[in-house]
């Protein structure tokens, strides 16, 4: 099979897990999404539809490829995170947001699918961290079919 050409722009989503701003089911949000290539990285930009959950940001991705499989890392200028009254918060930080992202390319619907995973801590009301890694799945396909 020929490898997956992923310059260029692309449209699809990412889901939150159950519970999520109070919403007891799972949120797909919008995106879209645009690749410049390097010899061995790619680079890009993402732009989520805020109308639909996702977050007003500069969001700029790095990443590599691997025949059908790429993995891309997603820095965020602000700090988002779920309060302890699962309210969404964006701050300016020291820490901004990183999303990890891996997934593989399904030839028979022309899309990469995956997981993401946002590593965190939660505060609890005794002002006690915790571990709070989030994960999602995505799905990108061709904004304009080749």
């Amino acid at each position: 099979m020929d490898i997956v050409e992923i310059k260029g722009d692309w449209i699809g989503f990412y889901t939150y897990n159950t519970g999520y701003h109070n919403s007891g089911n799972e949120l797909k949000i919008p995106f879209r999404l645009t690749f410049e290539r390097g010899i061995n990285e790619f680079v890009g930009r993402i732009f989520e539809e805020v109308d639909y959950g996702g977050i007003d940001d500069e969001i700029v991705i790095k990443g590599k490829q691997n025949g059908d499989e790429i993995e891309f890392t997603k820095y965020y200028t602000l700090e988002h995170f779920v309060d302890e009254n699962d309210e969404a918060v964006s701050i300016e930080s020291d820490h901004p947001t990183i999303v990890y992202y891996k997934g593989t390319f399904d030839h028979d619907s022309n899309k990469f699918r995956g997981q993401w995973e946002i590593t965190g801590l939660r505060e609890d009301e005794d002002g006690v961290f915790h571990a709070d890694n989030q994960t999602g799945l995505w799905e990108i396909w061709r904004e304009r079919p080749s």
